[in-house]
């Protein structure tokens, strides 16, 4: 491996687990999955991004993200903007797919949980790594679905929650079809 490389994957790995850890501590009020049209969507706009959530979600932001949820609960979707040390290139998609596994299973361990699936997804037409990390909080089970977005020198890590005994959130389909960078 190249020293570029050497020293893009230690940054990229920093800034991965720092977000993995930020996220998963940010644990939180939200609710419920509930349905929401598509037409019933409301714009949720963060720094250099915008998602769509359930129109009736609460949206909070912060200078670096912002995260929309339903009334109470655990659940949530979120945007988080994070600055790699060196620029992301395609190419390496690959050797970049076997970190964030590492990445996410080290996470996942933290949590007292497992990765119940990993993906290569398009999201925004760009090739991304998504996980679906299942645990428990406070006796109740939770499934995280953590998907990581890389662009230039961004990385946009989006984070949708919703309860393990529940089917998937809304939210979470609404965030990722909708994802864009601005």
């Amino acid at each position: 491996m190249y020293p570029r490389q050497q020293a893009w994957k230690r940054a990229a790995g920093a800034a991965l687990v720092s977000a993995a850890l930020a996220a998963a501590a940010g644990c939180g009020g939200g609710g419920g999955g509930g349905s929401t049209a598509a037409s019933e969507a409301q714009d949720v706009r963060g720094a250099g991004f915008a998602y769509s959530a359930p129109a009736d979600w609460q949206v909070t932001r912060a200078a670096r993200s912002a995260t929309a949820r339903p009334g109470d609960g655990p659940s949530l979707a979120s945007v988080t903007v994070l600055v790699l040390r060196s620029r992301y290139r395609p190419e390496f998609f690959s050797k970049v797919a076997g970190e964030l596994d590492r990445v996410t299973d080290t996470l996942a361990a933290k949590l007292r949980g497992k990765v119940i699936a990993r993906r290569s997804i398009l999201v925004a037409g760009i090739r991304s790594r998504q996980y679906d990390v299942a645990y428990s909080r406070a006796g109740s089970s939770l499934i995280d679905r953590i998907t990581y977005v890389l662009r230039g020198k961004s990385e946009y890590y989006l984070l949708c929650r919703w309860p393990g005994d529940g089917g998937e959130s809304t939210g979470c389909d609404l965030l990722t079809s909708s994802f864009r960078i601005r």
